[in-house]
């Protein structure tokens, strides 16, 4: 039994956003790849969605794709899963659209704007997931692991 052919082709914008042209010819910009399966089956299994979540196309295995595509889809996939784990807070200061960060992660020192409390995310296990204003995702894996400064720090704002 033969697969059936491929019915959608990917490229990237010049942005370096996920483009999904699908059988019918229609081109969709600023698509969004989704692992349905993220901890169960990451390697297989993803949707992908336009900008109003309706689904576009669903891949079961990636790696059936052909080169180009899967390189495309899986650079995607890397992007939107992108989370910078927290190693330091320097600073948190109060700002006009909610609280400035400086802090140090595991690429680097960065600063970001948080924009309320709720941005701050306590995950099972104890970790904590912070959201700043352009919706990048840090991820603090163990907060007793930081440095006493920092987690006194942390400790004001959740």
């Amino acid at each position: 039994m033969n697969p059936e052919p491929q019915a959608f082709s990917l490229a990237r914008s010049a942005n370096r956003k996920l483009v999904v042209t699908d059988s019918s010819g229609r081109t969709h910009t600023d698509a969004l790849p989704v692992r349905l399966f993220p901890l169960t089956d990451p390697g297989h299994w993803v949707a992908i969605v336009d900008r109003e979540g309706r689904e576009l196309v669903c891949v079961e295995d990636p790696s059936a794709l052909p080169a180009s595509d899967r390189e495309i889809l899986l650079e995607a996939l890397a992007y939107r899963e992108f989370v910078p784990v927290l190693r330091a807070i320097h600073t948190i200061r109060r700002a006009a659209h909610g609280y400035e960060w400086d802090v140090t992660t595991d690429l680097g020192r960065v600063h970001f704007t948080v924009e309320n409390d709720e941005s701050i995310q306590l995950l099972g296990g104890g970790s904590i997931v912070i959201m700043d204003h352009r919706n990048t995702r840090y991820l603090i894996p163990d907060p007793n692991a930081l440095d006493p400064r920092s987690r006194q720090k942390l400790e004001r704002y959740y």
